[in-house]
């Protein structure tokens, strides 16, 4: 009998191949594993749904590129999930469309929020900081979602660059027209 993670990653090579051929509301448990060879009972031995096994995909993923290394500040954190998004985009922009409870979206997002609230604590002396970690989370998931919807071939690295670019021109025009005392 295969081990746990050489099934569970069988499933998830048969997920990206068929979220390649066709859209992820189209596709069924059978579908998954006919493709791979495996039976009903071995996906819902691993996974409770399919929203399940692609979430665990990006998980995955994410330890794969993210966990446990270092980074010099918040920008090389943001290039290097990006670069998880980039190396499979194919994947990433079928998920990142996915409707539904359970959803990839809200997945990546719950993810998001405590590295981006750990970059942000320092940034605001406010009471709510949630308020600027929804803010930076909506923000960021809206500028990858529309990344991926260009034409041009933008690498993480660029994407990363110019999100940067724009959020410090505009919190130096924002501080140039608040008057002291404010």
């Amino acid at each position: 009998m295969a081990d746990s993670n050489s099934t569970k990653s069988e499933l998830a090579e048969a997920m990206k191949k068929l979220m390649a051929r066709k859209p992820f509301a189209k596709i069924s448990i059978s579908d998954l594993c006919d493709e791979c060879g495996l039976n009903r009972k071995s996906f819902y031995y691993h996974f409770k749904d399919k929203y399940d096994l692609v979430n665990w995909i990006f998980y995955v993923d994410f330890l794969t590129n993210v966990g446990g290394k270092s980074f010099e500040n918040e920008w090389d954190l943001l290039v290097a999930i990006c670069n998880i998004f980039y190396q499979d985009r194919v994947f990433y922009q079928s998920a990142l469309k996915i409707e539904g409870q359970n959803n990839f979206r809200d997945y990546f997002y719950e993810m998001l929020e405590p590295v981006v609230g750990f970059f942000v604590k320092d940034l605001f002396q406010v009471q709510d900081q949630e308020l600027f970690v929804t803010f930076f989370c909506d923000a960021f998931l809206t500028a990858v979602l529309r990344w991926f919807s260009m034409e041009s071939e933008l690498t993480p690295e660029v994407f990363v660059d110019e999100l940067r670019e724009v959020l410090y021109s505009a919190a130096e025009k924002i501080s140039r027209k608040v008057e002291p005392g404010q």
